[in-house]
Parts: structure tokens; C-alpha cells; sequence
């Protein structure tokens, strides 16, 4: 693939990627709705506590995470190497997050998820095995 092509690949996966990151989020925020009733009781028993310091903690984390990928998809949409680095480290450190705690979500949300890893994998692909973010014309 010619450097032309593999940039306006990799900027419609980039722009992919984050209409599906903002319906991701939006599918969170109403995930409640969207549980059968078992499950969305289980859930709220679960998180019935009060917000304390570990929570603040936790949205710190996950703040800083966000904010970190989306500095380097910009980086990426303006095609610099140091970008595509740190997507896959904000990567690699946030996926460990799935090792520590169980997750209840609706299934149109994992659908989204796993549509999301795919095009996140695609992103990681141009930017490291084609010349798309290469110096020069």
C-alpha cells in the first residue's frame, strides 16, 4: 500500500475509532437499562456504597487513561511516530485493569467493545507496519 493510501486509512480507522470510544461511553452510561433485571439488580447491590476515595481514585486512573489515547489518536491523525508508542503503552497498561476486577455489561456494549479492539488493532497495524507515519514525501 502506497503512503497516500495507508494515511487515509489510518485517518477514517482514527476517526472510527472514536465515534465508537463516544458510543461506548454513552452505551455505559445507560448500561443499567440495558441488563436484564437479575443482573441489573446484582449490579446495583454492588455498587450501593458510598463514593469514597478508592472510586476517585479509580476515575482518576481511567480519566488519565482516556485523556492519554486520545492525545495520541490526535498524534496519530497527524501522523507522528512517538503516537502510535504511546497507544500501545496507554494500551498495554489499561488492559491490566481487566485482570483485577469482574465486569457486568450489556451485550450490544461488548459487541461495540470488540469492534473498537478490532479497529484500535488496525490503527496500531498502519502505524507500525506501513509506512503511513514515514518522514517524507
Amino acid at each position: 500500500m502506497d503512503k497516500s493510501k495507508a494515511r487515509l486509512v489510518l485517518r477514517v480507522c482514527l476517526l472510527a475509532l472514536f465515534a465508537l470510544i463516544v458510543l461506548s461511553i454513552g452505551l455505559a452510561v445507560v448500561s443499567d437499562k440495558l441488563l436484564p433485571t437479575e443482573l441489573a439488580d446484582w449490579h446495583h447491590r454492588n455498587n450501593a456504597g458510598d463514593f469514597g476515595f478508592s472510586d476517585v481514585l479509580e476515575l482518576m486512573f481511567w480519566g488519565a487513561g482516556m485523556l492519554l489515547f486520545f492525545i495520541s489518536m490526535i498524534g496519530l491523525f497527524f501522523y507522528q511516530r512517538w503516537a502510535a508508542w504511546m497507544m500501545l503503552a496507554v494500551l498495554l497498561v489499561f488492559s491490566l485493569q481487566v485482570l483485577f476486577s469482574p465486569s457486568v455489561e450489556p451485550g450490544l456494549l461488548t459487541f461495540v467493545g470488540g469492534w473498537s479492539d478490532v479497529v484500535t488493532g488496525l490503527v496500531l497495524g498502519l502505524a507500525f507496519f506501513t509506512d503511513a507515519l514515514s518522514e517524507g514525501a
